[in-house]
């Protein structure tokens, strides 16, 4: 044995795997197909479908392989005829109550308990029992958008493991027991209990026991077109999977749904708020409401760039490639910049120095966690997958309920004792406030010698920090008095952040101050609807780029046949600027700005989530929910 390696034989072949690693994941890390249902390998071992048998030929017995760990010296077949005989058995039992359903069935083609049946050949019943005792038990979970079949379910136990485990959420639990057992809401309505819409359950549930509603009846797995690409709907980075329409005889040109993969790391906002990527799109350049050329909008931009007072306001949400072009051309037009992340992010820091973000393979290691401000579950909703030590609050708690948080007041968290992770969420910090935190945090950060991590709902918000120093960034609320008194001749707006600060409105209002106003926005609607130049950008696999997200740097990629790059529009406009640098400009003035519009909410976290029909459904029901009870 070397390295933690241990020597198996397997159907006669000699290999070399992880010691103590789940029998059944070292078969299929291996390439040898071994059936299964209840199996996943970022769920808790339970052994309950028992169809991973294998043959153990030192014991001449069957064992399941899922919750056998490896051992140096083990003989295992996956051929033996006892295997054959008792999966095809077990196959059997399942099939004694799952209706022939597949025609209408949305797991049709997905399905393991398909697959597997057409593997194994002709099913005979092998308890007799009539149409009618087949039927189980039907639950409504009350739901918009998950549907529970029972008949089809095969009580693999996956999702209510999904939903305790992973989630913490304990929306789901199984109720009666046998052919009798049913998954069933702990709550319900379901939209309005603690379940999350991360859609979990419906990913890992192996047959089509658990759907989403919104997919329902509209297409065909085999007829889509499905790329990965990393989520740029908040600052965690997740990795998703896209299925898509490419306009053909097989489906409409558009996103039908959104996956984790099998890290299991997606919430509402990516697996319901895909949606957002199929309505009120701006596909194209357009000056005046008339469509022009990208070409021809480069021209015109540098024309007033070239001439005039600039500001530019940013996006959290573009890659770092955007952000590093906009800044060079900033530097060559001797433009104002700002951001949003001037009213809680850069104050914070002020008083805190210099951040270092935390690894990401670090934060499930903390034994305890102190978590500060808004209610992180609806920030960064896959962060608190993560967190599964003791847990301490101070501020509100909502969502974060489901971690079981001790509350505290500051003047309580210099008695806590040892080391831990200290997550600050500057979600609803305005200026002096968000100062007053970080010399409080710096502080505590010093006598306790607690790691911490910042977090902010926008996508990219440690990219802009890599990218731009406090000193190149404008106060937010001084640009904009400063566009408003009508000292700004041209303004350029990438995406609608401002907008969980000022109301649209005021901020339309300014096309009528400004010499130029360009919106640059993946919506026609929204702001760029005020816009006299309106500019694409691009969303969830539309373009390829790199975050710097909580879980490091990740790639964006883009597959969607409407994509494009607004990162090479923005290097066509570098080039028609001049090539000296007259440096990024900064007005007069210190920010007074105390608040933020922006309510925080697990279905309302940006500006991209508000554009969803689904996500916005959920957040009224939600919020008419929380006004009947209270």
């Amino acid at each position: 044995m070397m390295n933690g390696l241990v020597n198996i034989t397997v159907d006669g072949k000699d290999l070399k795997v992880e010691r103590r690693k789940p029998l059944l994941q070292a078969l299929l890390d291996a390439g040898i197909n071994v059936p299964y249902f209840c199996y996943h390998q970022k769920l808790r071992i339970i052994g309950a479908c028992r169809m991973c048998i294998v043959y153990n030929e030192k014991t001449g017995r069957l064992i399941t392989s899922c919750n056998t760990p490896v051992e140096e010296g083990m003989v295992i077949s996956t051929k033996h005829p006892l295997v054959k005989e008792n999966q095809k058995y077990l196959l059997q039992a399942f099939m004694t109550r799952h209706p022939l359903d597949c025609p209408i069935c949305d797991k049709a083609g997905e399905c393991d308990l398909q697959n597997y049946g057409a593997l194994f050949g002709p099913q005979k019943q092998i308890v007799q029992v009539s149409a009618l005792e087949k039927e189980r038990h039907q639950l409504d979970w009350e739901s918009d958008f998950l549907e529970y079949y029972s008949n089809r379910c095969v009580v693999c136990y996956r999702c209510t493991r999904a939903c305790d485990d992973v989630v913490s959420a304990k929306a789901l639990y199984v109720e009666e027991r046998g052919f009798q057992a049913n998954i069933a809401p702990a709550v319900r309505p379901m939209d309005t209990s603690s379940c999350e819409m991360c859609g979990l359950c419906v990913y890992v549930c192996p047959v089509g026991a658990i759907i989403s509603k919104p997919f329902k009846y509209w297409t065909r797995s085999w007829l889509l077109q499905r790329g990965q690409t990393s989520c740029n709907l908040c600052s965690v980075g997740c990795q998703i999977q896209i299925e898509y329409g490419l306009g053909d005889w097989r489906s409409e040109e558009k996103v039908y749904r959104t996956k984790p993969t099998d890290s299991l790391d997606i919430c509402a906002k990516a697996f319901f708020g895909y949606d957002a990527l199929n309505h009120n799109r701006l596909r194209k350049p357009e000056v005046f409401g008339k469509e022009e050329s990208y070409g021809n909008i480069s021209q015109l931009l540098s024309t007033y760039l070239r001439s005039g007072n600039t500001a530019i306001v940013l996006s959290s949400y573009l890659n770092n490639e955007s952000l590093l072009a906009i800044k060079e051309i900033s530097h060559r037009c001797g433009a104002i910049i700002t951001s949003t992340l001037t009213a809680n992010l850069y104050p914070f820091l002020e008083s805190y120095g210099d951040y270092e973000p935390v690894e990401w393979e670090r934060v499930e290691k903390y034994d305890q966690y102190l978590l500060i401000g808004e209610d992180l579950t609806s920030t960064a909703t896959v962060l608190s997958y993560y967190i599964k030590g003791k847990v301490y609050k101070v501020g509100r708690v909502e969502r974060d309920a489901k971690l079981g948080p001790v509350k505290l007041d500051w003047e309580d968290v210099n008695s806590l004792e040892g080391k831990g992770l200290m997550v600050v969420n500057l979600e609803g910090m305005v200026g002096e406030e968000a100062r007053l935190w970080g010399e409080r945090v710096r502080r505590f950060k010093e006598e306790k010698d607690w790691d911490v991590m910042l977090v902010c709902k926008e996508a990219n918000f440690l990219g802009v920090l890599k990218t731009f120093s406090k000193d190149e960034l404008s106060p937010i609320d001084v640009v904009i008095e400063e566009a408003e008194k009508g000292n700004i001749s041209n303004l350029l707006i990438f995406g609608e952040d401002i907008l969980d600060f000022y109301p649209i409105e005021r901020i339309g209002s300014l096309k009528d101050r400004v010499g130029h106003f360009v919106v640059f926005s993946p919506f026609y609607d929204g702001l760029a609807s005020y816009a006299s130049v309106r500019v694409p950008m691009f969303l969830l696999g539309e373009e390829e780029g790199t975050y710097s997200s909580l879980m490091g740097e990740k790639k964006t990629h883009c597959f969607l046949p409407w994509g494009g790059s607004l990162t090479q529009f923005l290097l066509n406009l570098l080039e028609l600027m001049p090539k000296e640098k007259v440096g990024i400009k900064k007005p007069e003035g210190k920010s007074s700005l105390k608040e933020s519009l922006l309510s925080i909410h697990l279905y309302r976290g940006s500006w991209i989530n508000t554009r969803s029909q689904n996500l916005s459904k959920l957040y009224s029901k939600n919020l008419l929910e929380a006004v009947n009870y209270a």
